[in-house]
C-alpha cells in the first residue's frame, strides 16, 4: 500500500512522507471556486494511531510497563501527574460515611429486573418508612420495579407472573446487600451498600449508596491479574478522580447530586467503571485487587496547585496513548492543569506491553464527507503534533474550496463513529473502536492506480481533486499515464480546466476541428494564453504536437501573468533563445526548478513535458 501519511515518535520531528503533505500554513490548499467536486472514491480513508482513551494523565498499559521496569508505585504517579504527592483523605469525610457516596446504576429509566442472590433481600417502598409495602425478594425469584405506563409519577414492585404490589412512589430502597446476599440489577450483581429508585423526570433513577472504599473494590478499571503495584496505583488515582468528582458534583456536604443520575459518580466510563461484585469476585482475582485497594486505604493525589477539596489532583487516566499523554486543555478545553501535562509514555506504544499499541480505522470517502456537510472530502494537512494533533481537513462543496481544522480528540470523535459504526480490526461489530487522539497517519484516497510513490503523485493527487484532470483510460479513468508527454490538445484541457476560462466568441484554429479538446483550445487563444504553431498567420494550433519544457513555461507565463524575472538563467538556455524570458519568469515566481536536481543549472527546454510535470508546474503556481 502506498503510505501517504504523517508518522512520529515521541520526541522526534514528523516526517515529510509522499502522500500527505505536511505543510506550512501559508501553503495550504487552495480550489479555485468554480470547480466542481470529484467524485466520491471507492478507496477508503485510512487512519493509524496508538492508545485507547482520551490520552490524559496516567495510562494503564505505561503503569505495567513501568512495573516491569521496578518502578515504585509513587515514581509513577509522580512521572504521570507532574508535581504530586501523596496525603490521607480524612476519615470523617463524607464519602467515607456508610451511604455516603452514590453512584449511578441506570439513569432515568422505567424498569429494572432484580434478583436476590444467596439468601434475601428485603425492599422498602417508599422509603423511609415502607409507607406503601415491605416486600421480601427470595433467591431464584424474578422481580421487577417498573412505572407505571399511564402515570410516571407511579411506580410498582412485581413479582413476574406471581403478583405486584400496587402503584405508589417512585421511591424504593432495598438493603441487606453483602458478598454473601447479592442483588442483581438488570444481571449485574451488586454486594455492598443500599440501592435506591428515586424519581426521575423520565421514570427512575437507580443508584447504589457507599462508603468510599467499598465503591473502590467494585471499581473495574484494570485486569485483577496484573502485578500488585499496578493494582496499587489504579487504585490510588481511582479513589483520588472519585473524590474529586464526588465533592466538584456534591459539595461539601454531598447533598447535591448530578441531575442526569441523581448520583456522585456514574458507573460508566464517563466517569469510572463500577461493576460491583464481579470485581471482588475470589475466582477472578478479587482478592488481589481488594489487597490493593486496603493497602493504599484513604492515599490520595495532591497538588500545592490544586483548589479541589484537600488540594487533591484530579487524576484523569485512560488505557494508553500513541507515546505520549496530552495536555489537559488540548483534550477537555479550558484552562490547563499543573499536574496534568504531556509527557513521555514510550511504555504504553511498546506492543510487547500494550495489545492495543497501534490500531487501523478505514472510513469511506463518502463517510467523510457526510461527516463535514461537503461534497467531497479531499485532503488532510498536519498542522501539529501529535500529541496535541492538529489536522486541517479540505474538500469541496458546492463548487468551492471549504477547510475545516480538528484537533485529535474530535478526529478519535469521527473514528468512535457519530452513527457510521466504524470498527478497528478485529473488534467485534456493535463495540466502540478503540482508538486515542494519538493519531499518526492519515491516507486519503488515492486517485489513480498508476501513481503510487511516483515523483509527482502528490501533484497529480491535486490535480484530480480540483478536477484539472480526469485520467488517461476513459470511461474508468482508473490510470493518469503520468510519464506520457503532454500534448498542445491536453496541455489545453488542463490550463483550461484550471482557470475555467470563458466561453470563446469564434472558431481560432482550422486543423482542431476534430480535436476532443477543441473548446478547451478556442479559450485560451480568446484569452491570449495561446497564439498557434504557425506564426505569423497563426491559423493553426497543431494539436497533437507535443509540448516541450520552453514551450510550457510561455504557455504558464501567460495564463497565470507573470511579470518578475529576477532569476539568474540556466546554462542551457541561451540568451537568445525565443522563450529566455518566460523560462526566467518561471523561475522566479519557483513554478519550475530546473531539470538536474539537486543543482539545478539546466533547464532541459527542448524536452517534453510530461502529463506528472505538468501538474506539477499548475500545483506549484496554485500555491505561489
Amino acid at each position: 500500500m502506498n503510505n501517504r501519511g504523517f508518522r512520529q515518535t515521541t520526541g522526534a520531528p514528523i516526517d515529510r512522507p509522499m502522500r500527505l503533505r505536511v505543510l506550512l500554513l501559508t501553503l495550504a490548499l487552495l480550489l479555485p471556486a468554480a470547480l466542481p467536486a470529484s467524485a466520491a472514491s471507492d478507496d477508503p480513508w485510512i487512519f493509524e494511531g496508538g492508545g485507547w482513551g482520551h490520552g490524559v494523565g496516567l495510562s494503564q498499559f505505561g503503569v505495567l510497563g513501568q512495573v516491569q521496569e521496578g518502578r515504585s508505585v509513587l515514581e509513577i504517579l509522580q512521572h504521570y501527574y507532574t508535581g504530586t504527592s501523596l496525603d490521607t483523605l480524612p476519615g470523617n469525610h463524607w464519602t467515607q460515611q456508610t451511604d455516603g457516596l452514590w453512584v449511578g446504576l441506570v439513569s432515568n429509566t422505567t424498569l429494572v429486573d432484580l434478583e436476590a442472590v444467596g439468601g434475601s433481600l428485603t425492599v422498602c417502598q417508599p422509603s423511609p418508612g415502607c409507607g406503601h409495602v415491605a416486600q421480601t425478594i427470595n433467591e431464584g425469584e424474578w422481580w421487577k420495579f417498573e412505572v407505571n405506563p399511564e402515570n410516571s409519577a407511579e411506580c410498582r414492585l412485581r413479582h413476574v407472573d406471581v403478583t405486584n404490589t400496587g402503584w405508589s412512589e417512585c421511591n424504593a430502597t432495598i438493603s441487606g446487600i453483602s458478598p454473601s446476599t447479592r442483588l442483581k440489577v438488570n444481571d449485574r450483581e451488586y454486594a455492598r451498600g443500599t440501592v435506591r429508585f428515586d424519581p426521575s423526570p423520565a421514570g427512575f433513577h437507580a443508584v447504589v449508596t457507599l462508603k468510599l472504599e467499598d465503591y473502590l473494590y467494585g471499581l473495574a478499571e484494570v485486569p485483577s491479574s496484573w502485578p500488585a503495584r499496578a493494582l496499587q496505583v489504579q487504585a490510588i488515582i481511582g479513589r483520588s478522580f472519585a473524590v474529586a468528582t464526588a465533592v466538584e458534583r456534591g459539595g461539601p456536604t454531598g447533598n447535591e447530586k448530578l441531575s442526569s443520575c441523581g448520583c456522585h459518580l456514574r458507573s460508566t466510563t464517563a466517569d469510572q467503571s463500577y461493576v460491583g461484585w464481579s470485581k471482588e469476585d475470589p475466582s477472578k482475582f478479587g482478592n488481589e485487587w481488594r489487597a490493593a485497594v486496603d493497602n493504599t486505604a484513604g492515599d490520595i493525589l495532591i497538588h500545592p496547585q490544586s483548589t479541589y477539596a484537600f488540594q487533591i489532583a484530579k487524576s484523569f487516566y485512560s488505557s494508553s496513548n500513541g507515546g505520549a499523554s496530552e495536555n489537559v486543555e488540548d483534550v477537555f478545553g479550558g484552562s490547563a492543569i499543573p499536574w496534568l501535562r504531556s509527557v513521555d509514555d514510550h511504555w504504553s506504544a511498546d506492543p510487547a506491553i500494550n495489545p492495543l499499541a497501534t490500531w487501523t480505522v478505514k472510513v469511506s470517502d463518502e463517510d467523510m464527507a457526510t461527516y463535514f456537510g461537503w461534497d467531497r472530502a479531499l485532503d488532510a494537512f498536519v498542522l501539529q503534533g501529535p500529541p496535541d494533533l492538529l489536522v486541517k481537513f479540505t474538500g469541496v462543496d458546492n463548487g468551492g474550496a471549504v477547510s475545516k481544522t480538528l484537533n485529535g480528540t474530535k478526529i478519535r470523535a469521527l473514528l468512535n463513529g457519530l452513527g457510521f459504526g466504524y470498527f478497528a480490526p478485529g473488534s467485534p461489530t456493535g463495540t466502540t473502536v478503540r482508538v486515542s487522539p494519538y493519531i499518526t497517519t492519515i491516507i486519503d484516497p488515492p486517485g489513480f492506480d498508476d501513481i503510487v510513490g511516483h515523483t509527482f503523485e502528490a501533484d497529480i493527487e491535486w490535480a484530480a481533486e480540483v478536477g484539472v484532470t480526469k485520467g488517461c483510460n476513459p470511461p474508468a479513468n482508473t490510470l493518469f499515464c503520468p510519464n506520457d508527454s503532454v500534448t498542445r490538445e491536453q496541455m489545453a484541457a488542463f490550463l483550461n480546466r484550471y482557470l475555467n476560462l470563458p466561453a470563446p466568441t469564434k472558431d481560432h484554429f482550422t486543423d482542431d476541428n476534430d480535436s476532443i479538446f477543441e473548446n478547451d483550445i478556442n479559450r485560451l487563444a480568446e484569452a491570449g494564453i495561446t497564439r498557434g504553431c504557425n506564426p505569423p498567420a497563426n491559423t493553426l494550433f497543431c494539436p497533437k504536437d507535443q509540448v516541450s519544457r520552453e514551450q510550457m513555461a510561455a504557455f504558464l507565463v501567460r495564463a497565470f501573468q507573470l511579470t518578475e524575472n529576477t532569476h539568474p538563467g540556466f546554462v542551457d538556455v541561451a540568451a537568445n533563445n525565443t522563450f529566455v524570458v518566460d523560462i526566467g519568469k518561471l523561475a522566479t515566481a519557483g513554478i519550475t526548478k530546473g531539470c538536474d536536481p539537486p543543482a539545478n543549472t539546466m533547464f532541459c527546454p527542448k524536452q517534453d513535458v510530461t502529463r506528472g510535470q505538468m501538474t506539477a508546474f499548475l500545483h506549484r503556481a496554485d500555491q505561489n
